[in-house]
């Protein structure tokens, strides 16, 4: 599924207005093939140095996304994690919006996945959760509207509001999932 270049371009931009850092990726022809990269197979960086070339600059982002239509990849670690979750999760994201702000939401992949972008705690260790992975240091992933693949793009669940949205710790994430009992490890698994 193509996109719009001028979508991506907003998008890096935001992002860059929020103090992620992103960097250009490969994106989807309208010929059903990857560009950006000669040997693009699939969504990835342009630049095999990604995690050093990061834009954080918003007139920079718009210069770069004005040339073509890049996938815009976050490069995580810096400010901003995600934590990977499958879509029957989603319930237990519903109760961080009582007293704590909604933290952004993505949906990915033809299984649907859940991604909730999380501060970065560069101390905390994600404890052994089935189907839960976190995405930090030394990972990217692709932010919406990106498409990963040829039938699929990213997308908001929960849009992220004007300004600089916010992000809640990992740890209070995960509190909520051990609450809930969903994903936590049975006694067996530990």
């Amino acid at each position: 599924m193509t996109v719009a270049g001028w979508e991506l371009r907003d998008a890096a931009v935001r992002a860059t207005r929020w103090d992620w850092p992103v960097v250009p990726g490969t994106y989807l022809g309208s010929d059903r093939h990857w560009h950006g990269r000669q040997d693009a197979t699939r969504l990835c960086p342009l630049s095999d140095t990604w995690s050093e070339t990061s834009v954080t600059d918003p007139d920079q982002a718009h210069e770069i996304w004005s040339d073509q239509p890049y996938g815009v990849l976050l490069v995580c670690g810096r400010g901003v994690d995600a934590l990977e979750l499958p879509h029957q999760m989603m319930g237990v994201l519903t109760a961080l919006t009582g007293a704590q702000p909604v933290a952004p939401v993505a949906l990915t992949g033809s299984l649907p996945r859940v991604l909730v972008f999380t501060a970065t705690d560069s101390d905390f260790l994600l404890p052994a959760l089935r189907q839960v992975r976190l995405h930090g240091a030394g990972a990217w992933i692709a932010l919406p509207p990106t498409a990963t693949e040829l039938v699929l793009r990213q997308r908001w669940w929960t849009t992220p509001p004007k300004g600089e949205p916010p992000l809640l710790p990992t740890p209070v994430v995960l509190d909520a999932l051990r609450n809930s009992g969903t994903g936590w490890p049975d006694d067996e698994d530990e």
